[in-house]
């Protein structure tokens, strides 16, 4: 409801500016400077909306001062702070790519920050809603994007230990997500769907702490397809890696069933089917034969009707 009501502000005060412009009320200050430690004072106060009001004033009224690109950034820490995260990242991003020499732009705070807005837009648990990782991870996708943006833009920032920290938990939730629906299949008994999202979690989300998981339920899907030698391959991955992790000791087991049921290591194994099923075209419609006109021939009538 908050965020509702924030929009329906925005968009009022938004358009009020476009009809008459900003409001020269005795409550704004004379000058830009005024004006902008005026809303540095209410956002340390905490009355973020207020703030954005002084600092929106300054960044229209004046907008050829310096006071206006540093409102411009306080507009967009008052609606991070107000929880209003997708406006933040985009307030962010506008200012990095806009003011491109500004401090907090050369040493990557912005762009940072961008990333933050959109990890804190993804979806969090609460006891009333789903788990985070059984819903949309749009966000956490797009808080990947802005983090490439920063790493790649601001090498040497001092925020890079933070944003690898950021980084390293985007990616665990976005593990957690991977492997749910994995679970998910493989409770129903279709392998075939599981497969794929382990292959690529097993790829793409290593080092962040669940790869004994990951491993370990990659070799018991390709064991459930018939995959012998590869869950033969994981399996022994798995006990090597991660011996003193109980997946690891549960790989022990595996193996020697393996070893019992299929015997030793054979790379010339006929492998199951795994390319997607071709399309069969549906069959064509048979042709449907005219309706034959009963009577005479049209020709033989015409005939009849000319002699007349």
């Amino acid at each position: 409801m908050r965020r509702l009501c924030s929009a329906a502000l925005a968009v009022g005060l938004s358009l009020a500016a476009c009809k008459t412009g900003p409001n020269l009320s005795t409550d704004y200050g004379q000058t830009a400077r005024e004006n902008y430690e005026l809303a540095v004072g209410e956002f340390t106060d905490k009355d973020y909306e207020e703030a954005i009001q002084y600092a929106d004033f300054v960044r229209i009224r004046f907008p050829f001062s310096r006071y206006a690109v540093e409102a411009e950034l306080l507009i967009a820490r008052a609606e991070f702070a107000q929880g209003n995260y997708t406006t933040s990242q985009d307030q962010f991003k506008q200012f990095y790519k806009l003011h491109p020499t500004h401090k907090h732009v050369q040493n990557g705070w912005c762009a940072y920050m961008a990333a933050v807005s959109a990890y804190m837009n993804a979806p969090e648990g609460f006891f009333l809603m789903p788990p985070h990782y059984q819903r949309d991870q749009d966000q956490l996708q797009d808080a990947l994007v802005e983090l490439a943006y920063f790493f790649d833009h601001y090498p040497s920032s001092p925020m890079h230990p933070l944003a690898i920290k950021l980084q390293d938990e985007v990616r665990r939730r976005l593990l957690e997500h991977e492997l749910y629906v994995a679970k998910f299949y493989l409770d129903r008994d279709r392998p075939e769907a599981a497969i794929g999202r382990l292959e690529s979690a097993h790829k793409s989300y290593t080092g962040i702490g669940l790869d004994a998981e990951v491993l370990f339920l990659l070799a018991l899907t390709y064991l459930k397809m018939d995959e012998i030698e590869l869950s033969r391959t994981t399996f022994a991955e798995l006990q090597a890696q991660h011996p003193k992790h109980h997946h690891g000791r549960q790989a022990r087991l595996y193996l020697k069933y393996i070893q019992d049921t299929y015997g030793p290591a054979d790379a010339s194994r006929k492998r199951p089917d795994r390319s997607p099923p071709r399309p069969i075209a549906p069959p064509r419609p048979k042709p449907v034969d005219e309706p034959k006109v009963k009577g005479k021939p049209k020709a033989s009538l015409e005939g009849r009707t000319g002699s007349m």
